[in-house]
């Protein structure tokens, strides 16, 4: 039988699906899928004996690593004499989008890892990289910076710096060894229902708050470079988050 112009043998085609090489191809999609929609569910198990990461996970991590760099940012000011400044970096969450976001990307790449020496080495280039791009993107859009390391030793560009650097691989080492599986275990002992409409909200909340910041950051450097606003949306941001808000909740900001 002829089937599109090539030869179909119907009895050898089926006996073809269940070869060994076939067999062993369709166990690795279904391994793939299973992965996949592992990401959004709260499925237990594993080839590798923990519970699966998700998407309500993630939130949660996001939200905790926020608020311990929030802590951390602000206790660093505090030490260095500048007063007590609430170093969040958004409009209303105590959430630093910069750690939130690295938290994240801390345990989605390294959790898996065995040996403290690939984390440290990892986490330490990752982190250099991230604050690097992070910083020129910011000064290619903005026209301002958030940090500026061109006084500390071994800085690179000003953007970064080799002993933070090391400093953020050291502490990757903590959280993948030390912090990610008793917080793992926390997270799996939480009622599955209430976890997952707390998590969503708690999204939709971050995610908010990260659009409103970008908006008014992108309004407060247009302002500052003498533009008038064009929208309704522009006059409110320059009535509620003037040049003295702005100037009192993200101090560290340099125009360049």
């Amino acid at each position: 039988m002829r089937k599109n112009g090539i030869e179909w043998n119907e009895p050898q085609s089926r006996a073809a699906l269940y070869t060994p090489a076939a067999l062993r191809r369709r166990w690795r999609r279904r391994e793939l899928f299973g992965k996949l929609r592992g990401v959004f569910t709260l499925e237990n198990g594993g080839r590798y004996g923990e519970s699966a990461l998700n998407f309500y996970k993630i939130v949660y991590i996001y939200a905790l690593g926020g608020l311990v760099g929030t802590v951390w940012e602000t206790t660093f000011e505090f030490l260095n004499g500048n007063g007590f400044v609430w170093c969040n970096g958004s409009i209303f969450t105590p959430f630093n989008f910069v750690y939130g976001a690295g938290g994240v990307v801390i345990i989605l790449c390294l959790r898996k890892r065995k040996k403290w020496r690939e984390v440290f080495l990892i986490g330490s280039i990752g982190a250099g990289a991230v604050e690097y791009v992070l910083s020129f993107l910011e000064e290619l859009f903005l026209g301002t910076r958030s940090w500026d390391y061109s006084d500390y030793f071994l800085n690179i560009d000003g953007r970064t710096n080799i002993p933070y650097m090391l400093f953020f691989g050291a502490l990757c080492v903590v959280v993948v060894f030390l912090v990610w599986q008793p917080l793992n275990s926390w997270l799996d002992s939480l009622p599955k229902r209430v976890m997952k409409v707390l998590a969503v909200i708690l999204a939709v909340i971050i995610l908010f708050d990260l659009l409103l910041t970008l908006a008014v950051q992108f309004r407060y450097s247009a302002r500052m470079a003498g533009r008038a606003p064009l929208t309704f949306l522009g006059e409110f941001f320059d009535r509620v988050f003037d040049n003295e808000y702005m100037r009192l909740h993200f101090p560290s900001k340099k125009f360049m």
